[in-house]
């Protein structure tokens, strides 16, 4: 996963804790190795690589890409896995260069130009890749959280700050999830208790590509070159305070993922249901609708 993955396991003894440890483990290494976008050998650089316009894909992977268009589709184009076509513009080495390949390849992404039918992905053009990198860790750490789930295992995943809780402490507390200082990384500006709940971060901080002194980060926003941001919650704030980080709260790290991300890129994005969004701005205020 290219990230610090931490797993808390509270079991009646070690050889439980082993067990289940040993099976998040292989299970996510199974996925990173599926479903790397970098790697030759994965299934999805076979979906990139394709030579026609319809691939066979299994039930796990059509599972996958039914949750992420049900969730992107409530983000109104904020949340993009096509946007995996523009990566390779960072290799360039101007902005110019990369500026130049993000317009020539924007016209062939988007949530039209692939669809899903029972057992095949289908897409409207050659270009268009699919990158599942804001996807599969988060799945991974909903699945670890279910493998600690069936075995009755309290539990708390982290794999690189998405973060799922399974249960209480065997006090009956909940968990403590400490939200970064989007300034100041290594300080914490905000406390979280969570139970059954998963936990995402995004922010333009944590990863970027400095090309002639322009900042590109990983974040891509499919309706311009690069993410942009302005605020939301129950309180709207001015569009002059750019919102450095969002924190989401859901039953899910995958759907916390989906909108703490599109959340970076559209702040004033409307989200429905039970789901409690913390963002902080450039003045380091909270905006939240956990109260």
């Amino acid at each position: 996963m290219t990230t610090p993955c931490e797993v808390q396991l509270y079991a009646a003894d070690a050889k439980s804790a082993d067990k289940v440890a040993r099976l998040i483990e292989k299970n996510t290494r199974r996925l990173e190795k599926k479903y790397n976008f970098f790697s030759d050998d994965s299934l999805i650089a076979k979906i990139n690589n394709r030579e026609q316009a319809i691939v066979n894909i299994d039930k796990e992977t059509h599972h996958v890409l039914s949750l992420v268009r049900t969730l992107s589709a409530t983000t109104q184009g904020c949340f993009d896995i096509t946007v995996g076509t523009l990566k390779q513009c960072i290799k360039q080495t101007t902005v110019a260069k990369i500026e130049a390949c993000r317009a020539r390849l924007t016209p062939f992404i988007g949530a039209d130009k692939w669809r899903l039918t029972e057992k095949s992905l289908h897409f409207s053009n050659e270009f268009v890749k699919l990158d599942l990198g804001g996807v599969i860790k988060e799945f991974a750490v909903d699945q670890a959280g279910e493998i600690a789930k069936n075995e009755n295992m309290a539990a708390l995943i982290n794999f690189g700050g998405d973060i799922y809780v399974n249960g209480n402490k065997p006090d009956g507390s909940p968990f403590n999830v400490a939200i970064k200082n989007p300034k100041n990384p290594q300080e914490n500006i905000a406390i979280l208790q969570l139970s059954n709940q998963g936990l995402t971060t995004s922010a333009h901080y944590e990863r970027s590509t400095l090309v002639e002194g322009k900042s590109y980060s990983h974040i891509i926003n499919s309706n311009s070159s690069n993410a942009s941001s302005s605020s939301k919650t129950n309180d709207k704030v001015s569009n002059t305070s750019a919102i450095l980080s969002a924190t989401v709260i859901s039953h899910s790290v995958l759907t916390s993922g989906i909108y703490s991300t599109s959340l970076m890129v559209n702040a004033n994005l409307v989200i429905e249901g039970d789901i409690n969004v913390v963002m902080i701005d450039e003045e380091l205020r909270l905006h939240q609708n956990i109260f």
